[in-house]
């Protein structure tokens, strides 16, 4: 009979595709591994490594079986997942990732006002770590734009739709607008948020759709970018949510005109995790904040 044990040895070793380092990890005999190893193969009939003196590598046998041993244990972390619910601190905790923290400071804020026994861990990350954070099923959602991730299998939430905003000092010759389209801007000084950034992405395509590159004269955190605005070092593109929140005050914002200046923001969730109670009523909440924000439709 094949045993959850033999499985986490195989799933482990084949990660690795390193005997001592695996049975290191796994805080067992080098001995103990490969015995475990051998026997899980006696039981499938089949070799799932291409052993040498040297090396072992998972063969085309063994990456067809990893797939069902990886599903097996998804699903086991789910059923505990479903289980632990019904602790009431694990059911209250909504796990979220986003690019940025203050433009959604207001959502985060009402929805722990409506919600005063639910729990929101959340956490700031690069587009690589939000990426990783679904892949490895950290977090029960990730707050980002509709291009911002470049992986598949996701589900994900329409919950609003940004118009995009040029903020510029006072003393700017366009501060008197109430908006300016894209090739207007050609040559401006633009101050960047740093590269990694989702924002940064988002950007990088709208100049492209634009049909030219920013001179892009700093790249900064989003504390920086207000104070260096208003000094006439630079202008910079913002959200609508950016807007909302006034987050670069006192600078004026101009609304971008061009008709594909919009940013729709989702709550992306990997279908493979198990949604919590309080992650379901965190997703629900997200949607009835912007109802009633009419460029939603889509």
């Amino acid at each position: 009979m094949i045993t959850l044990l033999q499985l986490n040895y195989f799933r482990k070793l084949a990660e690795k595709e390193l005997l001592t380092k695996t049975a290191q990890e796994l805080h067992i005999s080098q001995t103990a591994l490969s015995y475990t190893i051998i026997n899980l193969e006696k039981e499938l009939g089949v070799q799932l490594f291409d052993r040498s003196k040297r090396t072992i590598k998972l063969n085309d046998a063994g990456r067809i079986y990893l797939k069902y041993v990886n599903d097996i244990f998804v699903s086991l972390n789910n059923g505990q997942a479903a289980i632990q619910d019904i602790n009431i601190a694990n059911e209250k905790l909504v796990r979220l990732a986003t690019g940025a923290t203050s433009v959604w400071s207001s959502l985060f804020h009402d929805f722990c006002k409506i919600y005063p026994h639910h729990s929101l861990k959340q956490s700031n990350h690069t587009i690589l770590q939000l990426e990783k954070a679904l892949i490895d099923m950290t977090v029960d959602f990730v707050l980002a734009g509709e291009n911002d991730l470049q992986i598949s299998g996701m589900e994900k939430t329409l919950f609003k739709t940004d118009d995009i905003y040029l903020c510029v000092p006072q003393s700017h010759s366009l501060a008197d607008r109430d908006s300016v389209c894209m090739d207007e801007l050609h040559r401006e000084n633009f101050i960047s948020l740093n590269e990694s950034a989702p924002w940064t992405a988002y950007c990088e395509w709208l100049f492209n759709r634009a049909g030219y590159t920013p001179h892009v004269v700093l790249e900064c955190d989003y504390t920086l970018r207000a104070p260096l605005i208003a000094s006439n070092f630079g202008v910079a593109l913002t959200s609508g949510s950016a807007r909302e929140a006034d987050l670069l005050k006192p600078n004026k914002y101009i609304r971008i005109a061009d008709s594909y200046a919009v940013r729709r923001m989702y709550l992306y969730h990997n279908p493979q995790r198990y949604i919590t109670q309080a992650a379901q009523d965190f997703l629900e909440f997200c949607v009835r904040y912007y109802e009633t924000d009419q460029d939603k439709m889509v």
